[in-house]
């Protein structure tokens, strides 16, 4: 039954419980210390942050209590919730949204009035869709309680098999191997990241997890999840994408698979925003929809971008930036959202840093030196600087960011970059 409160108008209403959410939180209450703020989430958890999940966490070398980078994954701590009159509604979720009422219909039966709407949903693991994807000891990453579970497998000689070799899959078998675990990595493309990086640098990356323990079988599909007698996974069976009939069984005492998200945009599409199916909830330059007070910010939100078109980004980065302007109009400022897409991974003992909007179609050139694993890659379009990938090498990162969003031309063939010497800021002149 209905518990709609009709008295009630929720100033700001924001749905989804992660780091966009927590962030508009934070940034409205600065700007408005009297209006009612609720969060709406699906997790049992107060908002917490997601890059530690398959890093520092998931190797148990944090806990959960504390605020990320002192200790632990939260946000906030819970007493910051009370303290700034912050409602967080957990183990619900939204499932209808009414944008003339400017209601949203809950699981449990309520209905909550809103002035202000943001939706902030994110995604979920895409699934596996093979035979066996259900069976014990498949794993997805993706929440808190995915990295627990997690957290009590990994050990030594544990045998994992990764499936897919994005950050995340590279980020978790990192931390695998580090425990002392041995790791098979089933990549269905012939390199590591053959969209945005060069074969020179997939190489530096595929030698590193290798002199670390890795098995990597690149140019194989994971098609079969095997059970064993007890009913549990025993090995993944492997597919060359080159040959089908050319098939492997890898033994293994459980298996991540790591291939991506899939955006939550049901809800705004059931009530009719604009929705790109690729990029999420379309936003103006305000993260505001076509309907007048409901924003969109994180991973969901598809803004419009200076060099891209329509873009949406789903990193740690993108998520507070989008989540305090998001916030910041809500409580009627007109601030833009400029942001240069930013991505940090940290695998042993590499810290990775990527800004701009990196292609293997590009250029790449080298400046550093990769054989030692402290190099930058950067990318050229036509001779214009569009991405950096820095390699234990940002000490010229905010100066990256500021040539990329410049869209600085870079004179001849840009092979004076390789040159560590050759001065970077000479290129704003």
């Amino acid at each position: 039954m209905s518990t709609q409160n009709s008295e009630r108008v929720i100033d700001y209403l924001l749905i989804g419980g992660g780091l966009a959410a927590a962030t508009a939180a934070e940034e409205i209450r600065k700007k408005d210390n009297k209006g009612s703020i609720v969060i709406v989430t699906q997790e049992h958890y107060i908002p917490y942050n997601r890059p530690p999940l398959s890093k520092e966490y998931l190797r148990a070398e944090i806990d959960a209590d504390g605020i990320y980078g002192e200790g632990g994954v939260y946000v906030q701590m819970a007493p910051w919730y009370k303290e700034q009159r912050v409602e967080v509604i957990e183990k619900t979720q939204a499932t209808a949204l009414d944008t003339r009422a400017r209601t949203v219909q809950l699981d449990n039966g309520q209905t909550l009035k809103f002035s202000t709407l943001l939706l902030a949903t994110g995604g979920r693991p895409r699934q596996i869709n093979i035979p066996g994807a259900d069976l014990p000891g498949v794993h997805l990453l993706r929440t808190l309680d995915d990295s627990n579970e997690l957290r009590k497998l990994i050990g030594k000689n544990k045998h994992i098999v990764i499936i897919g070799s994005g950050f995340i899959g590279l980020e978790v078998a990192a931390s695998a191997l580090t425990k002392g675990a041995k790791v098979t990595i089933i990549e269905p493309q012939e390199r590591i990241w053959s969209n945005i990086v060069s074969p020179e640098v997939s190489q530096f990356f595929r030698q590193k997890f290798e002199k670390e323990g890795a098995t990597m079988r690149y140019g194989y599909g994971a098609t079969e999840f095997v059970a064993g007698k007890d009913g549990k996974l025993a090995s993944v069976r492997i597919t060359s994408t080159g040959d089908k009939n050319k098939t492997e069984d890898i033994p293994c005492d459980f298996a991540v698979a790591g291939i991506g998200i899939q955006l939550n945009i049901e809800l705004a599409e059931s009530a009719g925003l604009e929705i790109d199916k690729r990029n999420g909830i379309i936003v103006d330059e305000h993260l505001e929809t076509k309907v007048e007070g409901i924003f969109a910010a994180g991973d969901v939100a598809a803004y419009p971008d200076p060099i891209s078109g329509v873009m949406h980004f789903e990193h740690w980065d993108n998520a507070i930036a989008s989540g305090q302007i998001a916030g910041d109009n809500m409580v009627g400022a007109d601030t833009p959202y400029r942001h240069i897409p930013y991505f940090f991974s940290d695998q042993f003992d590499l810290s990775i840093n990527m800004v701009g909007y990196p292609s293997s179609r590009h250029q790449s050139i080298i400046r550093g030196d990769i054989a030692k694993g402290t190099f930058t890659a950067l990318y050229l379009d036509k001779g214009v600087l569009r991405a950096a990938l820095m390699v234990n090498d940002d000490s010229q990162m905010d100066l990256l960011k500021e040539l990329i969003i410049s869209e600085v031309t870079v004179p001849g063939n840009g092979q004076q970059l390789a040159d560590s010497k050759f001065d970077l800021a000479s290129l704003k002149a």
